[in-house]
């Protein structure tokens, strides 16, 4: 398996880093596409669209999923093999119906798999949970995973984070909250 991370792309969508580039986005998505249409089609390609992870913090905080919604419907449509899952970011003080209402708009092919890393040990369950349930209400069927992955974590810390994602899993915690989302668009 593949996995693309896609973070100094957003810093430049979102203006923190400067950029030669003519035409920002459009440029992006086409690298984006190229470089996932290079990998074999009998090899497993996912996406994890990413805000940072300097020291636990973003380069700049996303004032909703709109823009990681469009550079993900546009690569989805661009490519010419499938993505198996797509992982987006849920900043742990987002349990807000805005942060997530784009997601109304995400437009996957069948066999693309959504993670949304709302999973944060400074809050525990309770906030992933919390995160759940909101995000439950535009889009359902999804996977839960940390933010930016185990990679950056400290060692010690990961017990705590997968027993968090344990027990929002354990007992349907997990489908109960997603029981009540509307469904996501598909193609």
């Amino acid at each position: 398996a593949i996995q693309w991370d896609v973070a100094v792309e957003f810093a430049i969508l979102e203006g923190v880093f400067p950029t030669t580039l003519e035409n920002p986005e459009e440029d992006i998505i086409d690298r984006l596409v190229g470089i996932g249409n290079a990998v074999p089609e009998d090899v497993d390609l996912g996406y994890h669209l990413c805000y940072g992870d300097y020291k636990h913090h973003h380069f700049t905080e996303p004032k909703d999923t709109s823009v990681l919604v469009r550079v993900a419907n546009a690569v989805s449509e661009g490519l010419e093999r499938s993505i198996q899952w797509l992982h987006l970011p849920v900043p742990r003080d987002r349990s807000d119906d805005e942060y997530f209402a784009p997601l109304e708009n995400l437009e996957l092919h069948p066999e693309t798999e959504l993670f949304l890393g709302l999973v944060h040990k400074t809050d525990g369950v309770e906030g992933t949970l919390r995160r759940l349930q909101t995000a439950s209400k535009v889009v359902e069927g999804f996977g839960v995973a940390t933010e930016c992955g185990l990679g950056r974590r400290p060692a010690e810390t990961i017990p705590d984070l997968l027993r968090i994602h344990a027990q929002v899993a354990e007992g349907g915690a997990a489908s109960k909250a997603t029981g009540a989302g509307a469904q996501r668009s598909t193609r």
